[in-house]
């Protein structure tokens, strides 16, 4: 038992060292993207509105080893061990995280934590906060962007008025958008009479995808998909937008245009907040422990294997323009992957390679009685003549 937990650390402390060319971060939130067609180059979920190096293809032979493991968060004082599909949600609720000032335009650039934000703007952005309803009067060809507090969670306003069109903005800071929406009525600041906008869609906030410098068309971050840098792609689909032609023709020639946003609760929310909590299992007794590892290393041990012959992958890993693997004897016989029957290239799985290159793994036949460990190569030759099969 020892040796096999060993073998699963070994091959985890491989994958943590793995990590997206973008971001720097490990590579534990899917989908794993290739980006250089050496392999070398891969790009995890949380870059994945990142659109400053195309992607080639996805590296599924490493998500289906990543799932057997588990991975630690982002955020510098966290130090939960997180599983491979809950990295994500978990990164999203994390106590810990960090994000740049929403409220940046007022010279304000430092990173806060999400915990304290609320604290943050009611020290140094009073004037940017709202409480159960968002209020504000802007003149044309002004903005506003700050955080509304309602049903104990923070979101983000942004708001833009033109000459002739306004923009309204609304994100979630967690994962929580799908459970809300929010109503917007437009008025004059002299009359009670306004438009109203309802069940409008809340979208998640992401730093690099929302950036407020993105929004004001003046974002020249290479890295970043809606810079000016780049073609003009609009930046969220969740972008009201609002014609002020028809607005004025309510209220007259208006020179200030009062906005609220109210944030409305679905049904699926006020029902004990079903879906926003992450349940992470817990192992309840050695016996049921000593099952899951023997478990995670042969389906570890799978994933190292060629689907087509079913030997060890001990040389090149061919990868199809989908992610499906291969070994080097099968790719040299065939044209087409036999997954999807998409051509076969030169595309080669580094990462995997690599893993396959070093990790030492116990015989198929240990539950026999069998204490032969090593790496893939021996394993292979060992594995054909073990007395314990």
């Amino acid at each position: 038992m020892p040796t096999n937990m060993a073998e699963l650390l070994e091959v985890q402390n491989k994958l943590l060292s793995m990590k997206c060319c973008l971001c720097k971060n490990v590579l534990s939130v899917p989908p794993i993207m290739v980006l250089s067609e050496d392999g070398t180059e891969l790009k995890c979920g949380r870059c994945k509105n990142n659109k400053e190096k195309a992607s080639i293809c996805r590296n599924i032979a490493l998500e289906n080893m990543a799932m057997f493991f588990s991975f630690p968060c982002i955020y510098r004082n966290c130090n939960e061990m997180i599983p491979w599909r809950e990295v994500e949600s978990h990164e999203d609720s994390c106590d810990e995280r960090t994000i740049e000032c929403p409220i940046y335009y007022e010279e304000c650039e430092g990173k806060v934590q999400v915990l304290k934000l609320e604290e943050h703007c009611e020290r140094y952005h009073e004037n940017n906060v709202g409480y159960e309803t968002f209020n504000c009067s802007l003149f044309a060809k002004t903005e506003v962007m700050g955080i509304l507090i309602s049903s104990n969670q923070q979101f983000i306003i942004y708001i833009t008025t033109g000459i002739k069109l306004s923009e309204i903005y609304v994100a979630s800071l967690k994962k929580i958008n799908e459970y809300f929406t929010y109503t917007l009525k437009v008025s004059s600041t002299c009359d009670d009479t306004f438009v109203a906008y309802e069940n409008q869609p809340i979208s998640k906030y992401d730093e690099v995808d929302h950036c407020l410098r993105c929004m004001r068309s003046d974002c020249d971050l290479s890295g970043y998909p809606h810079s000016k840098v780049k073609d003009n792609v609009p930046v969220n689909k969740f972008l009201k937008k609002v014609d002020l032609t028809a607005v004025k023709l309510l209220f007259g020639d208006i020179s200030e245009i009062r906005y609220r946003i109210t944030i409305v609760p679905k049904e699926e929310y006020k029902d004990n907040n079903k879906g926003l909590s992450s349940e992470i299992a817990t192992v309840e007794n050695d016996k049921k422990e000593v099952n899951i590892v023997d478990e995670s290393l042969e389906k570890l041990k799978k994933q190292l294997q060629c689907p087509i012959c079913m030997e060890y992958m001990i040389d090149k890993i061919y990868s199809c323009d989908e992610g499906h693997v291969l070994c080097i004897n099968c790719k040299i016989q065939l044209t087409e992957c036999p997954s999807c029957r998409t051509k076969l290239g030169k595309l080669r799985n580094f990462p995997l390679e690599n893993l396959a290159d070093e990790v030492v793994l116990a015989c198929l036949f240990s539950k026999n009685g069998c204490e032969f460990t090593g790496k893939l190569e021996l394993l292979s030759q060992h594995e054909r003549e073990c007395v314990h099969k």
